[in-house]
């Protein structure tokens, strides 16, 4: 999709979902494009976290707070977690409102208002967000001005908040982005659409950009996952793509049907596993069902950590319950379970094999790999 502002034929999809209030509600969870040469592109715009998020929220409200004082944060929207760089954001897509980013419980930088930088702009998505060199942000947006006339551009802020660069990642479509201080290179995963060519079905999925947007190292060709391309499409169900850099790998999970694959840092597939039959396995416990995934993240040995929202018919009651993976086996073991309540979301790992939760929103607690339960996190916890 091109960030020109082209104009572009826009679709909304309804899910009905039944959620832990016993209601059954009507979700926006995602916005077709049809592209002018007409080949298609789902966007997610409002990302499975987004909905889950929205639904935990109001489960949160009517719980009281425990008596634990944990760490507090001062949200300003919906939940990113960059694990990459172990900072957390938060964002929400109407005007007024802000991203803000968080280090443990003290904030990083100024707040980034988006909408000052684009006159006539209506909606602000933060597809992805990663935290950048010398103490600037990189966020994947798209940006909707009204008229169909939408566009999609990789923004960099400095720390005091001020645009000093955008750029267009077209004709890639971007899932993820992940900025490596070990190569100061920003990594994006996602999928191309091409005309028909010898190049069409194995497109690289991973690209590596200079911080100013020139390409450097294609890898990961499409054909290491089993609907190519396509394998990155996000659903409510199965969650939406998740990328991870570290030193020495980079690691990306494929929502359609459960792929994780481990690379090294020139792109070379390392494991491959489908966890798709382990997560069905898992979810289908005592009569529950998957209903949602929430948010997703990687331990770091690979294994894949995801928090699902299970559904009991028998007896209407909901499961929230944290699952980790794993790469080696495709074995699946819960890690944390929370019935008929979800104040504590899964965040994402942190350093040292840590469960990092929020509590109502704004409070950290942690868990560490050995399996108690979450504990309110009342000292830095990098």
């Amino acid at each position: 999709m091109s960030g020109n502002g082209v104009n572009q034929e826009l679709t909304i999809k309804w899910q009905k979902v039944v959620c832990s209030d016993c209601h059954t509600r009507l979700v926006r969870i995602t916005i077709g494009y049809h592209i002018g040469h007409g080949a298609h592109r789902n966007i997610q715009m409002l990302r499975a976290r987004q909905f889950v998020a929205v639904v935990l929220l109001a489960i949160a409200i009517a719980l009281h707070n425990p008596p634990a004082v944990a760490q507090s944060l001062s949200p300003t929207g919906l939940p990113e977690w960059d694990s990459t760089n172990q900072v957390l954001f938060f964002s929400r897509s109407a005007p007024g409102s802000v991203v803000r980013a968080y280090v443990d419980s003290h904030q990083r930088g100024a707040d980034i208002d988006i909408f000052k930088d684009f006159p006539g702009l209506q909606e602000a998505y933060a597809d992805s967000i990663t935290a950048g060199p010398d103490g600037s942000t990189l966020i994947y947006a798209t940006l909707e001005f009204g008229n169909r006339n939408v566009r999609q551009l990789i923004l960099t802020y400095d720390p005091s908040g001020q645009l000093v660069k955008s750029w267009d990642p077209a004709p890639q479509y971007i899932e993820a982005i992940a900025y490596s201080k070990d190569d100061d290179a920003v990594f994006v995963l996602g999928g191309r659409d091409l005309p028909p060519g010898p190049y069409a079905h194995n497109y690289p999925l991973l690209i590596e950009y200079s911080r100013d947007g020139r390409a450097l190292k294609t890898m990961a060709p499409a054909s290491l996952l089993r609907d190519r391309e396509y394998a990155l499409n996000s659903s409510g169900q199965n969650g939406q793509p998740v990328l991870k850099v570290t030193k020495d790998r980079i690691y990306f999970y494929a929502p359609k049907n459960h792929e994780v694959v481990m690379c090294d840092r020139d792109g070379t597939a390392l494991a491959y596993r489908n966890f798709s039959d382990s997560i069905e396995k898992i979810s289908t416990e005592d009569g529950y069902h998957l209903i949602q995934t929430h948010q997703m993240d990687f331990a770091e040995n690979g294994d894949l950590v995801a928090e699902l929202l299970l559904w009991n018919d028998g007896n209407n009651t909901s499961l929230m319950e944290v699952v980790r993976l794993s790469v080696n086996t495709g074995e699946a073991v819960s890690v944390h379970k929370a019935s008929n309540s979800g104040r504590l979301w899964f965040v994402g790992m942190k350093k040292g094999d840590q469960y990092l939760y929020l509590e109502s929103g704004q409070n950290l607690y942690i868990q560490s790999a050995a399996g108690q339960e979450p504990q309110p996190a009342t000292h830095p916890i990098m």
